[in-house]
Protein backbone atom coordinates (compact mmCIF):
# COMPACT_ATOMS: atom_id res chain seq x y z
CA UNK A 1 0.00 0.00 0.00
CA UNK A 2 2.63 2.41 0.87
CA UNK A 3 4.49 1.88 -2.14
CA UNK A 4 1.58 2.66 -4.14
CA UNK A 5 0.59 5.49 -1.94
CA UNK A 6 4.13 7.35 -3.22
CA UNK A 7 3.29 7.68 -6.49
CA UNK A 8 0.07 9.52 -4.88
CA UNK A 9 0.04 13.32 -5.92
CA UNK A 10 -1.22 15.56 -2.89
CA UNK A 11 -4.38 16.09 -3.44
CA UNK A 12 -4.86 12.28 -4.03
CA UNK A 13 -3.10 11.64 -0.65
CA UNK A 14 -5.29 13.91 1.04
CA UNK A 15 -8.08 12.37 0.18
CA UNK A 16 -7.29 8.82 0.46
CA UNK A 17 -6.11 9.53 4.19
CA UNK A 18 -8.78 12.44 5.01
CA UNK A 19 -10.34 11.10 8.28
CA UNK A 20 -13.14 13.72 7.91
CA UNK A 21 -16.39 11.70 7.33
CA UNK A 22 -17.40 13.70 4.18
CA UNK A 23 -14.33 14.52 2.31
CA UNK A 24 -15.29 15.95 -1.23
CA UNK A 25 -12.38 15.90 -4.26
CA UNK A 26 -13.31 18.79 -6.44
CA UNK A 27 -11.09 18.57 -9.08
CA UNK A 28 -10.31 19.11 -12.75
CA UNK A 29 -10.62 16.79 -15.76
CA UNK A 30 -7.37 14.49 -15.34
CA UNK A 31 -6.91 15.54 -12.27
CA UNK A 32 -6.71 12.12 -10.80
CA UNK A 33 -10.27 12.01 -9.27
CA UNK A 34 -10.85 7.83 -10.07
CA UNK A 35 -6.79 7.25 -9.19
CA UNK A 36 -8.00 8.32 -5.66
CA UNK A 37 -11.29 6.93 -5.58
CA UNK A 38 -9.66 3.50 -6.14
CA UNK A 39 -6.99 4.10 -3.60
CA UNK A 40 -9.04 5.23 -0.87
CA UNK A 41 -11.39 1.91 -1.19
CA UNK A 42 -7.75 0.20 -1.17
CA UNK A 43 -7.09 1.95 2.29
CA UNK A 44 -10.17 0.97 3.95
CA UNK A 45 -10.11 -2.71 2.41
CA UNK A 46 -6.06 -3.23 3.86
CA UNK A 47 -7.26 -2.34 7.41
CA UNK A 48 -10.94 -3.15 8.06
CA UNK A 49 -11.84 -6.67 8.74
CA UNK A 50 -14.16 -7.47 6.40
CA UNK A 51 -14.95 -4.30 4.57
CA UNK A 52 -17.70 -3.25 2.86
CA UNK A 53 -17.41 -0.62 0.17
CA UNK A 54 -20.36 1.34 -1.17
CA UNK A 55 -19.04 3.13 -4.99
CA UNK A 56 -21.24 4.87 -6.75
CA UNK A 57 -21.33 6.64 -10.58
CA UNK A 58 -23.99 8.65 -12.36
CA UNK A 59 -24.54 5.64 -14.83
CA UNK A 60 -23.38 1.44 -15.44
CA UNK A 61 -21.91 2.50 -18.28
CA UNK A 62 -19.72 4.39 -16.58
CA UNK A 63 -19.21 1.87 -13.97
CA UNK A 64 -18.19 -0.64 -16.53
CA UNK A 65 -16.42 1.82 -18.82
CA UNK A 66 -14.32 3.40 -16.41
CA UNK A 67 -14.39 1.73 -12.67
CA UNK A 68 -14.35 -1.70 -13.37
CA UNK A 69 -11.06 -1.51 -15.66
CA UNK A 70 -9.43 0.73 -13.26
CA UNK A 71 -10.48 -1.55 -10.06
CA UNK A 72 -8.87 -4.43 -11.83
CA UNK A 73 -5.94 -2.35 -13.38
CA UNK A 74 -4.63 -1.29 -9.78
CA UNK A 75 -5.49 -4.53 -7.80
CA UNK A 76 -4.33 -6.77 -10.29
CA UNK A 77 -1.07 -4.58 -10.18
CA UNK A 78 -0.80 -4.84 -6.05
CA UNK A 79 -1.02 -8.85 -6.53
CA UNK A 80 -4.74 -8.87 -4.72
CA UNK A 81 -6.61 -12.26 -5.28
CA UNK A 82 -10.33 -10.72 -6.38
CA UNK A 83 -13.67 -11.88 -8.23
CA UNK A 84 -15.79 -9.59 -9.74
CA UNK A 85 -19.37 -9.91 -10.66
CA UNK A 86 -20.10 -7.76 -13.44
CA UNK A 87 -23.91 -8.50 -13.61
CA UNK A 88 -24.65 -8.32 -9.67
CA UNK A 89 -22.19 -5.15 -9.47
CA UNK A 90 -19.91 -7.11 -6.59
CA UNK A 91 -15.92 -7.08 -6.33
CA UNK A 92 -14.59 -9.34 -3.94
CA UNK A 93 -11.33 -8.79 -2.42
CA UNK A 94 -10.21 -11.88 -0.39
CA UNK A 95 -7.28 -10.44 2.42
CA UNK A 96 -5.15 -11.97 4.29
CA UNK A 97 -5.98 -12.72 7.62
CA UNK A 98 -7.29 -10.97 9.81
CA UNK A 99 -9.21 -8.80 7.34
CA UNK A 100 -10.61 -11.77 5.61
CA UNK A 101 -13.11 -11.19 2.52
CA UNK A 102 -14.03 -7.57 1.77
CA UNK A 103 -16.57 -6.71 -0.84
CA UNK A 104 -17.25 -3.31 -2.98
CA UNK A 105 -20.69 -2.74 -3.99
CA UNK A 106 -20.92 -0.99 -7.47
CA UNK A 107 -24.26 0.80 -7.76
CA UNK A 108 -25.89 4.22 -10.45
CA UNK A 109 -27.13 7.12 -9.04
CA UNK A 110 -29.72 7.45 -12.16
CA UNK A 111 -31.66 4.25 -10.79
CA UNK A 112 -31.02 5.12 -7.09
CA UNK A 113 -34.05 2.64 -6.41
CA UNK A 114 -31.35 -0.24 -6.32
CA UNK A 115 -29.65 1.59 -3.22
CA UNK A 116 -31.12 -0.71 -1.25
CA UNK A 117 -30.70 -4.32 1.05
CA UNK A 118 -27.38 -4.11 1.74
CA UNK A 119 -25.07 -1.59 4.77
CA UNK A 120 -21.83 -0.63 3.64
CA UNK A 121 -18.72 0.47 6.17
CA UNK A 122 -18.28 3.62 4.27
CA UNK A 123 -19.19 5.46 0.63
CA UNK A 124 -17.59 7.25 -2.68
CA UNK A 125 -20.27 8.98 -4.58
CA UNK A 126 -18.20 10.07 -8.10
CA UNK A 127 -19.33 13.02 -10.50
CA UNK A 128 -22.41 13.22 -8.16
CA UNK A 129 -22.16 16.94 -9.62
CA UNK A 130 -23.70 15.90 -12.71
CA UNK A 131 -26.91 14.64 -11.51
CA UNK A 132 -29.47 17.81 -11.41
CA UNK A 133 -29.33 18.77 -7.85
CA UNK A 134 -33.14 17.25 -6.18
CA UNK A 135 -31.32 13.76 -7.80
CA UNK A 136 -28.31 14.45 -5.89
CA UNK A 137 -29.27 15.21 -2.61
CA UNK A 138 -32.02 12.38 -3.11
CA UNK A 139 -29.15 9.76 -3.76
CA UNK A 140 -27.11 11.44 -1.00
CA UNK A 141 -29.71 10.52 1.52
CA UNK A 142 -30.05 7.02 0.09
CA UNK A 143 -26.33 6.61 0.57
CA UNK A 144 -26.14 7.62 4.08
CA UNK A 145 -29.60 5.47 5.04
CA UNK A 146 -27.01 2.82 4.15
CA UNK A 147 -23.78 3.47 4.97
CA UNK A 148 -24.21 2.40 8.91
CA UNK A 149 -22.41 -0.96 8.76
CA UNK A 150 -20.64 -0.93 12.19
CA UNK A 151 -16.36 -1.47 12.38
CA UNK A 152 -14.49 -4.28 14.72
CA UNK A 153 -10.84 -2.25 13.02
CA UNK A 154 -8.23 -1.60 15.75
CA UNK A 155 -6.81 0.27 13.58
CA UNK A 156 -5.43 3.76 14.80
CA UNK A 157 -5.32 5.12 11.05
CA UNK A 158 -8.59 4.38 10.43
CA UNK A 159 -11.78 6.42 10.57
CA UNK A 160 -13.96 6.47 14.09
CA UNK A 161 -16.75 6.69 11.90
CA UNK A 162 -18.39 5.86 8.75
CA UNK A 163 -17.59 8.29 6.03
CA UNK A 164 -19.28 9.01 2.56
CA UNK A 165 -16.66 10.83 0.62
CA UNK A 166 -17.00 12.58 -3.15
CA UNK A 167 -14.67 12.74 -6.17
CA UNK A 168 -16.57 14.81 -8.86
CA UNK A 169 -15.40 17.99 -11.40
CA UNK A 170 -17.90 20.71 -10.50
CA UNK A 171 -20.68 21.86 -12.60
CA UNK A 172 -22.33 25.04 -11.82
CA UNK A 173 -23.21 25.26 -8.39
CA UNK A 174 -24.49 22.67 -7.41
CA UNK A 175 -24.60 19.98 -5.36
CA UNK A 176 -21.70 19.79 -4.06
CA UNK A 177 -21.17 23.58 -3.77
CA UNK A 178 -24.33 23.64 -1.64
CA UNK A 179 -23.22 21.27 0.76
CA UNK A 180 -18.78 22.25 0.61
CA UNK A 181 -19.04 25.52 -0.10
CA UNK A 182 -21.96 26.80 1.51
CA UNK A 183 -24.27 24.78 4.03
CA UNK A 184 -21.30 23.15 5.84
CA UNK A 185 -18.63 25.41 4.47
CA UNK A 186 -17.68 25.77 8.32
CA UNK A 187 -18.28 22.28 9.29
CA UNK A 188 -15.27 20.18 10.31
CA UNK A 189 -17.33 16.80 9.32
CA UNK A 190 -17.05 18.47 5.88
CA UNK A 191 -13.41 18.41 4.31
CA UNK A 192 -12.82 20.25 1.12
CA UNK A 193 -10.19 19.33 -0.98
CA UNK A 194 -8.92 20.83 -4.23
CA UNK A 195 -7.13 19.06 -7.52
CA UNK A 196 -5.95 21.22 -10.21
CA UNK A 197 -5.04 19.83 -13.30
CA UNK A 198 -1.96 21.43 -13.77
CA UNK A 199 -1.13 19.60 -10.64
CA UNK A 200 -0.56 16.02 -12.13
CA UNK A 201 2.58 16.00 -13.74
CA UNK A 202 1.59 12.49 -15.58
CA UNK A 203 -0.57 13.99 -18.07
CA UNK A 204 0.86 14.68 -21.38
CA UNK A 205 2.02 18.01 -22.10
CA UNK A 206 -0.47 18.70 -24.39
CA UNK A 207 -3.55 17.47 -22.43
CA UNK A 208 -4.32 21.08 -20.98
CA UNK A 209 -3.90 22.93 -24.27
CA UNK A 210 -6.37 20.09 -25.83
CA UNK A 211 -8.76 20.59 -23.18
CA UNK A 212 -8.66 24.39 -23.71
CA UNK A 213 -9.78 23.34 -27.63
CA UNK A 214 -12.40 21.64 -26.38
CA UNK A 215 -14.29 23.59 -24.07
CA UNK A 216 -15.83 27.05 -23.99
CA UNK A 217 -13.74 29.70 -22.03
CA UNK A 218 -16.66 30.04 -19.09
CA UNK A 219 -16.09 26.69 -18.26
CA UNK A 220 -12.40 26.40 -18.19
CA UNK A 221 -12.50 27.31 -14.50
CA UNK A 222 -14.06 23.95 -13.75
CA UNK A 223 -12.88 21.47 -16.15
CA UNK A 224 -9.15 22.68 -15.48
CA UNK A 225 -9.22 24.39 -11.46
CA UNK A 226 -12.03 22.25 -9.98
CA UNK A 227 -13.45 26.05 -9.06
CA UNK A 228 -17.17 25.97 -9.18
CA UNK A 229 -18.49 28.40 -11.93
CA UNK A 230 -22.15 30.37 -12.30
CA UNK A 231 -24.47 29.38 -14.66
CA UNK A 232 -27.64 30.53 -13.45
CA UNK A 233 -29.06 33.07 -15.29
CA UNK A 234 -26.20 33.47 -17.58
CA UNK A 235 -26.84 32.94 -21.43
CA UNK A 236 -26.53 29.23 -22.39
CA UNK A 237 -24.69 29.57 -25.43
CA UNK A 238 -22.28 32.43 -24.05
CA UNK A 239 -19.79 31.52 -26.34
CA UNK A 240 -21.81 33.32 -29.59
CA UNK A 241 -21.11 36.48 -30.36
CA UNK A 242 -24.07 37.54 -33.23
CA UNK A 243 -20.76 39.66 -34.82
CA UNK A 244 -17.67 37.54 -34.31
CA UNK A 245 -19.83 34.17 -35.45
CA UNK A 246 -21.46 35.63 -38.06
CA UNK A 247 -20.94 35.16 -42.14
CA UNK A 248 -21.95 36.40 -44.81
CA UNK A 249 -21.80 32.88 -46.75
CA UNK A 250 -24.76 31.27 -48.46
CA UNK A 251 -25.43 27.94 -49.77
CA UNK A 252 -24.82 29.64 -53.62
CA UNK A 253 -21.06 29.50 -52.17
CA UNK A 254 -20.98 26.08 -52.07
CA UNK A 255 -20.70 23.64 -55.45
CA UNK A 256 -24.36 21.96 -56.30
CA UNK A 257 -23.52 19.06 -55.15
CA UNK A 258 -22.25 19.95 -51.42
CA UNK A 259 -23.40 17.81 -48.45
CA UNK A 260 -26.37 19.54 -46.68
CA UNK A 261 -26.44 18.55 -42.67
CA UNK A 262 -30.06 19.21 -41.43
CA UNK A 263 -30.62 19.17 -37.81
CA UNK A 264 -34.38 18.74 -36.99
CA UNK A 265 -36.14 18.98 -33.87
CA UNK A 266 -39.57 17.29 -33.68
CA UNK A 267 -42.67 19.40 -32.37
CA UNK A 268 -46.61 19.92 -33.72
CA UNK A 269 -46.81 22.90 -35.29
CA UNK A 270 -43.52 23.47 -33.84
CA UNK A 271 -40.98 21.97 -36.41
CA UNK A 272 -37.90 23.40 -36.28
CA UNK A 273 -34.23 22.83 -38.64
CA UNK A 274 -31.25 23.84 -39.73
CA UNK A 275 -28.87 23.36 -42.44
CA UNK A 276 -25.65 23.20 -41.91
CA UNK A 277 -22.10 23.22 -44.73
CA UNK A 278 -18.38 22.36 -44.20
CA UNK A 279 -16.24 25.09 -45.37
CA UNK A 280 -12.79 24.13 -47.61
CA UNK A 281 -11.17 25.59 -44.02
CA UNK A 282 -12.83 22.72 -41.90
CA UNK A 283 -15.46 25.34 -40.23
CA UNK A 284 -18.81 25.18 -39.96
CA UNK A 285 -21.73 27.33 -41.65
CA UNK A 286 -25.02 27.57 -40.82
CA UNK A 287 -26.82 29.12 -43.92
CA UNK A 288 -30.74 28.26 -43.46
CA UNK A 289 -33.08 27.36 -41.07
CA UNK A 290 -36.68 26.48 -41.14
CA UNK A 291 -38.97 27.66 -37.93
CA UNK A 292 -42.47 26.35 -36.65
CA UNK A 293 -43.17 24.05 -39.26
CA UNK A 294 -46.66 21.84 -39.05
CA UNK A 295 -45.44 18.73 -38.72
CA UNK A 296 -42.48 16.25 -40.30
CA UNK A 297 -44.37 15.76 -43.65
CA UNK A 298 -44.13 19.76 -43.76
CA UNK A 299 -40.60 19.23 -43.11
CA UNK A 300 -40.28 17.34 -45.76
CA UNK A 301 -41.74 18.90 -48.26
CA UNK A 302 -39.88 22.27 -47.13
CA UNK A 303 -36.91 20.92 -47.57
CA UNK A 304 -37.06 19.16 -51.07
CA UNK A 305 -38.38 22.78 -52.33
CA UNK A 306 -35.97 24.68 -51.15
CA UNK A 307 -32.76 22.08 -52.15
CA UNK A 308 -32.66 21.15 -55.53
CA UNK A 309 -31.72 17.07 -55.67
CA UNK A 310 -31.85 17.28 -51.44
CA UNK A 311 -32.43 13.45 -51.32
CA UNK A 312 -29.21 12.71 -53.09
CA UNK A 313 -27.04 15.49 -50.86
CA UNK A 314 -28.51 16.01 -47.51
CA UNK A 315 -28.53 14.05 -44.16
CA UNK A 316 -30.83 14.40 -41.52
CA UNK A 317 -29.85 14.85 -38.06
CA UNK A 318 -33.10 14.25 -35.82
CA UNK A 319 -33.81 14.29 -32.44
CA UNK A 320 -33.59 10.74 -31.36
CA UNK A 321 -36.71 10.43 -29.84
CA UNK A 322 -38.80 10.85 -33.37
CA UNK A 323 -38.23 6.92 -33.63
CA UNK A 324 -41.37 6.86 -31.16
CA UNK A 325 -42.49 10.23 -30.87
CA UNK A 326 -45.37 11.05 -33.86
CA UNK A 327 -45.99 14.59 -35.39
CA UNK A 328 -48.19 13.21 -37.62
CA UNK A 329 -49.44 9.68 -38.48
CA UNK A 330 -49.99 7.58 -35.27
CA UNK A 331 -48.55 4.38 -37.44
CA UNK A 332 -44.92 6.19 -38.31
CA UNK A 333 -42.51 7.22 -36.67
CA UNK A 334 -41.14 10.46 -37.80
CA UNK A 335 -37.71 9.58 -38.56
CA UNK A 336 -39.38 6.57 -40.38
CA UNK A 337 -40.95 9.29 -42.55
CA UNK A 338 -37.83 11.02 -43.10
CA UNK A 339 -36.66 7.53 -43.99
CA UNK A 340 -39.10 6.85 -45.85
CA UNK A 341 -38.92 10.06 -48.17
CA UNK A 342 -35.54 8.62 -49.22
CA UNK A 343 -33.20 11.15 -47.00
CA UNK A 344 -30.19 9.78 -45.02
CA UNK A 345 -31.16 9.74 -41.57
CA UNK A 346 -28.74 9.78 -38.70
CA UNK A 347 -29.98 8.93 -35.35
CA UNK A 348 -28.22 7.00 -32.63
CA UNK A 349 -31.00 5.22 -30.18
CA UNK A 350 -30.85 8.11 -27.91
CA UNK A 351 -30.25 11.97 -27.67
CA UNK A 352 -26.84 12.86 -26.22
CA UNK A 353 -26.63 14.31 -22.48
CA UNK A 354 -28.24 18.25 -23.02
CA UNK A 355 -24.91 19.27 -20.90
CA UNK A 356 -23.10 17.69 -23.93
CA UNK A 357 -24.75 19.13 -26.74
CA UNK A 358 -24.56 22.83 -24.91
CA UNK A 359 -20.94 22.08 -24.68
CA UNK A 360 -20.15 20.70 -27.76
CA UNK A 361 -21.57 23.92 -29.68
CA UNK A 362 -20.22 26.74 -27.52
CA UNK A 363 -17.02 25.37 -27.83
CA UNK A 364 -17.46 25.40 -31.75
CA UNK A 365 -18.55 28.98 -31.06
CA UNK A 366 -15.63 29.68 -29.23
CA UNK A 367 -13.00 27.31 -27.29
CA UNK A 368 -11.37 28.53 -24.26
CA UNK A 369 -7.85 29.44 -26.98
CA UNK A 370 -10.41 31.74 -29.05
CA UNK A 371 -10.51 29.69 -32.25
CA UNK A 372 -14.18 30.00 -33.63
CA UNK A 373 -15.48 26.88 -35.73
CA UNK A 374 -19.24 27.62 -36.20
CA UNK A 375 -20.48 30.58 -37.69
CA UNK A 376 -24.11 31.53 -38.55
CA UNK A 377 -25.70 33.39 -41.40
CA UNK A 378 -27.81 35.61 -38.86
CA UNK A 379 -29.35 37.58 -41.61
CA UNK A 380 -30.60 34.22 -42.86
CA UNK A 381 -31.16 32.65 -39.30
CA UNK A 382 -32.93 35.50 -37.41
CA UNK A 383 -34.50 32.77 -35.06
CA UNK A 384 -31.60 30.87 -34.51
CA UNK A 385 -29.66 34.23 -33.38
CA UNK A 386 -32.25 35.30 -30.93
CA UNK A 387 -32.64 32.01 -29.32
CA UNK A 388 -28.82 31.49 -29.03
CA UNK A 389 -28.85 35.07 -27.19
CA UNK A 390 -31.93 34.93 -25.21
CA UNK A 391 -32.16 31.29 -23.64
CA UNK A 392 -30.44 31.33 -20.16
CA UNK A 393 -29.63 28.66 -17.48
CA UNK A 394 -32.46 27.59 -14.40
CA UNK A 395 -31.83 27.31 -11.06
CA UNK A 396 -31.06 23.70 -10.74
CA UNK A 397 -28.42 24.23 -14.20
CA UNK A 398 -31.00 23.28 -16.88
CA UNK A 399 -31.56 25.82 -20.25
CA UNK A 400 -34.80 27.52 -19.66
CA UNK A 401 -37.36 25.88 -22.33
CA UNK A 402 -39.95 28.61 -23.00
CA UNK A 403 -41.42 27.00 -26.45
CA UNK A 404 -38.30 28.79 -28.54
CA UNK A 405 -35.88 26.29 -28.15
CA UNK A 406 -36.04 23.99 -30.47
CA UNK A 407 -34.36 25.14 -33.12
CA UNK A 408 -31.53 25.58 -30.96
CA UNK A 409 -32.02 21.47 -30.01
CA UNK A 410 -31.62 21.20 -33.75
CA UNK A 411 -28.45 22.71 -33.88
CA UNK A 412 -27.40 21.07 -31.25
CA UNK A 413 -27.80 17.52 -32.57
CA UNK A 414 -26.57 18.16 -35.71
CA UNK A 415 -23.08 19.85 -34.58
CA UNK A 416 -23.05 17.28 -31.64
CA UNK A 417 -22.82 14.35 -34.10
CA UNK A 418 -20.60 15.98 -36.82
CA UNK A 419 -18.39 17.87 -34.61
CA UNK A 420 -19.26 17.06 -31.06
CA UNK A 421 -17.65 17.10 -27.58
CA UNK A 422 -14.46 14.96 -27.36
CA UNK A 423 -12.82 15.33 -24.32
CA UNK A 424 -9.17 15.02 -24.40
CA UNK A 425 -7.82 11.10 -23.10
CA UNK A 426 -5.68 11.42 -19.57
CA UNK A 427 -2.83 8.67 -19.93
CA UNK A 428 -3.07 5.97 -17.56
CA UNK A 429 -0.48 6.03 -14.93
CA UNK A 430 0.55 2.59 -14.25
CA UNK A 431 0.85 2.24 -10.37
CA UNK A 432 2.79 -0.77 -9.59
CA UNK A 433 4.10 -3.14 -6.97
CA UNK A 434 7.46 -3.75 -6.82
Amino acid sequence: MSRLQAKLLPHQMQFVQSNARYPALIAGYGAGKTEALVMRVLRFISGIPNAVIGVYEPTVDLIKRILYPRFEEIFGGAGLIYTLNKTDGILEVFMPPPIGKCQIIFRSMDNYSRIIGYETHHAILDEIDTLPKDKAFEVWVRVLARNRKGSHTQSASMPKKNTVGVTTTPEGFNFTYELWGKTHKDNPDYELIRGRTADNWHLPSDYIDALRRTYPPNLIDAYLNGEWVNLVGNTVYSSFDRYKNHTQLTLDDWPAHAPLHIGADFNVVRMAAVTVLKGEDGHYYVVDEMHKLRDTPALIETINARYPYATRRATIYPDASGRSRKTVDASKSDIRLLREAHFRVNAPKKNPPVKDRVISVNTLFCDATGDRRLFVNTDRCPALTEALERQVWDENGNPVKDGTEDILDALGYVMTRIAGLNRPVTAVTRMRMV
